[in-house]
């Protein structure tokens, strides 16, 4: 009998790497889709819980971003006034 080819042997363990891997990345695929549907999920009831932006702030936030909008009020009027 003849020895197996060494270039054959040698696509054969390459070829079974690829098949491994190929393994791996679905299994890391499955992992990832599961994963992003359970954040979809997470996304979709913390924004129906939420109702707005504003209803999230603490007061003291409230009171900083009024303030800053005030701010960017008087600096418009301003500008439009010179």
């Amino acid at each position: 009998m003849n020895a197996p080819n060494p270039q054959f042997k040698r696509f054969q363990q390459l070829l079974s790497q690829i098949r491994e891997g190929l393994l791996e990345l679905r299994q890391r695929n499955r992992t990832l889709a599961e994963e992003n549907r359970r954040l979809r999920d997470k996304i979709e009831e913390m924004e129906a819980e939420s109702g707005d932006i504003f209803s999230t702030l603490g007061e003291s936030d409230r009171i900083a971003l009024r303030h800053q909008i005030d701010g960017l009020i008087a600096k418009i009027d301003r500008h439009l006034e010179g």
